[in-house]
């Protein structure tokens, strides 16, 4: 619960969730945490979506590897300007989720 609790101040705090969802309820990219969702459904991970785990410390790991995913692209992309600033604003969210996830 304090993960969800987190998750849910740092998304109050940036005005943005992790998951690349707007207020309206599009998407406004591919996050990194839908990158990391999507992976382990290819392994045939079907039974558990949960990719921030069960732990602090493996919601510390996941957000972790997805801020790194996100500051390191395996292959460069071109992005429109809408996409960039979405990125920019996913990077502030898993630092503000990162400070709070620490605190615990």
């Amino acid at each position: 619960q304090e993960v969800k609790d987190a998750w849910m101040d740092a998304a109050k705090e940036v005005n943005v969730n992790g998951m690349g969802i707007r207020g309206n309820g599009m998407m406004s990219h591919i996050s990194q945490m839908m990158v990391q969702r999507l992976n382990k459904q290819l392994k045939g991970e079907t039974e558990n979506f949960d990719i921030l785990g069960n732990t602090v410390e493996s919601a510390i790991q996941a957000t972790k590897k997805a801020l790194y995913d996100l500051e390191h692209p395996v292959v460069y992309t071109p992005r429109s300007i809408e996409v960039q600033q979405a990125c920019i604003k996913e990077g502030e969210f898993y630092r503000a989720f990162l400070e709070k996830l620490e605190q615990l």
